[in-house]
């Protein structure tokens, strides 16, 4: 059987099938039967900045006005207010999960409330950090570049304060992710997870309210994470990550022949339990016995952009010819 073994952000796993940040990974019991059923890595549900903010305004006033410096108080209580359910959560998961790497992950749109926290995620075990970043442009006068700046503070003011690896999950409207993947790996980032399914939004028309879109994945979601990882591979100077409509071992692989070192799952295991990592682990490993790879490693990248340099469909946009429908 081809060997799945590999590594994510330094760390050895067992294979690349990595538990992504859900609801599934919110309790010690699920990060115990994701170990067992046979995950690589798992991610902790987030810690959100809106929690911990939320926590922070219900901090009695006469303590923030008996400090002449209120806003630097808060900043610097940011990181205990809030924190201590997640850092029970990261100690009991590492405890669930056995040798199975337990990472950590945050939710932020600001850079000035983690550094100290993910010093203390580090103390309670975790094996890496995941950084969670989608900023909204709340103006016509916020720019592209100014979201791109936030984004690079964030992960640099973070890496430097933990040795944690840190991985970065994107979301999928950057202008250049080319770019933008430079400056973060630049700035201290080991992955970038491409790319984060964010919140649908929709509206109840009967209501007359704002609802949740879809919060699941589908089987076609995949096609645009997989082109940026194709053609990032071999540039980027880090490693990437397949996210977002990984249903099953061909999908997987998919991502991994473009050039991806590890896959993340959620929408799969929602829809079929914790029996599908199994199942996608084993069928993989089959798949590359029949196309004559021996692991997983030896197959990374093998229909990236670097291996068909000349081929402009990992690069196109529009179709190559209208759809004839005789």
């Amino acid at each position: 059987m081809a060997q799945l073994s590999t590594t994510y952000l330094g760390i050895p796993v067992r294979n690349p099938l990595v538990v992504s940040s859900s609801n599934l990974t919110a309790h010690k019991d699920n990060i115990r039967k994701a170990a067992e059923a046979g995950a690589g890595a798992i991610v902790l549900k987030s810690l959100f900045e809106e929690q911990i903010r939320k926590d922070l305004a219900a901090i009695p006033a006469e303590q923030l006005e008996a400090n002449p410096e209120a806003q630097a108080m808060m900043n610097a209580l940011a990181s205990h207010w809030g924190s201590a359910d997640y850092l029970q959560l990261v100690k009991d998961a590492v405890s669930a999960a056995g040798p199975v790497p337990v990472i950590a992950s945050i939710n932020c749109i600001h850079d000035d409330l983690w550094l100290d926290f993910a010093e203390q995620l580090e103390s309670a075990g975790a094996k890496a950090l995941e950084l969670n970043i989608a900023p909204f442009p709340q103006s016509p006068k916020v720019s592209a570049k100014d979201l791109e700046d936030l984004v690079v503070s964030i992960v640099r003011n973070v890496s430097v304060r933990t040795r944690l690896p840190l991985a970065v999950k994107l979301s999928p409207y950057f202008t250049n992710p080319f770019a933008i993947v430079e400056r973060l790996a630049g700035a201290g980032a080991r992955a970038v997870v491409l790319f984060n399914r964010l919140y649908r939004f929709d509206f109840d028309l009967k209501k007359r309210a704002i609802v949740s879109g879809p919060a699941k994945s589908g089987t076609q979601e995949y096609h645009e994470s997989l082109r940026w990882i194709a053609n990032l591979y071999g540039v980027a100077a880090c490693e990437l990550v397949g996210g977002t409509g990984i249903h099953s071992a061909e999908t997987a692989l998919k991502f991994i022949a473009a050039g991806a070192q590890t896959v993340q799952l959620c929408s799969a295991i929602n829809a079929g339990g914790w029996a599908v990592l199994g199942s996608i682990r084993d069928e993989m490993s089959s798949m590359l016995d029949e196309l004559g790879y021996a692991s997983v490693d030896a197959f990374r990248g093998s229909l990236s952009r670097r291996t068909h340099p000349q081929n402009e469909q990992y690069e196109r946009l529009q179709y190559l010819k209208a759809i004839d429908p005789r």
